[in-house]
């Protein structure tokens, strides 16, 4: 699969893998926020039904026990005249592959849904919960973007933690400071600026 900036996505065998059609009613300038509504939304369905309890890496991660459970890509595609926009989400879970089928370098980061909770996942249940939870999140999203992102918030993996922010050429280390109202994320560097970023890759660091 393609993950962010074109990144490949290990898709083995026993995950889930899906895309969605959205036409949220938000501005242009809040459309990047539709990734952290589906973060919640798979972060709800996972902690009401399968009793695990992810964590989001900004802006598209799931982590359960350090390691990356799933991710979300987004994608506007261009609409003329005042046709509300269209997302094309994708999210990908591990739910029963086993570690043998993950690349050799991966196997140290990754985990699955069935690792982590000791039980095998019927994949069509799980899916439909997945889509419900996802859709009321963006639809809360369009209603009461403070509570959404508040949701967010309560499961930030970085938040308080060292972190390393990478774009392009630059690399900023710092402390992660939370989600912005905006969407963007905060990073505090030893100097104590405060940065403001909406692209590039956050990491523990």
């Amino acid at each position: 699969g393609r993950g962010q900036y074109r990144r490949s996505f290990a898709s083995p065998a026993g995950g889930l893998y899906f895309s969605l059609i959205l036409r949220p009613e938000l501005a242009p300038e809040q459309l990047s926020l539709v990734t952290l509504a589906a973060g919640v939304g798979c972060c709800l369905c996972l902690e009401r039904n399968h009793t695990v309890a992810p964590l989001l890496k900004w802006p598209n991660d799931l982590y359960v026990q350090g390691k990356k459970l799933g991710g979300i890509l987004t994608e506007t595609l261009p609409v003329s005249g005042r046709k509300r926009p269209v997302i094309v989400l994708g999210v990908g879970l591990n739910v029963n592959s086993a570690p043998s089928d993950f690349p050799g370098e991966l196997l140290d980061t990754v985990i699955t849904l069935a690792e982590a909770t000791g039980r095998r996942f019927d994949l069509q249940p799980l899916l439909l919960s997945l889509v419900d939870a996802i859709c009321s999140q963006v639809q809360l999203l369009e209603q009461d973007r403070d509570n959404l992102l508040a949701q967010w918030d309560k499961r930030d993996y970085l938040k308080g933690q060292s972190v390393q922010w990478s774009s392009g050429h630059s690399v900023i280390t710092g402390i992660g400071q939370g989600i912005r109202n905006d969407g963007r994320y905060g990073l505090k560097d030893p100097s104590g600026v405060v940065h403001s970023i909406l692209a590039g890759t956050i990491k523990p660091g």
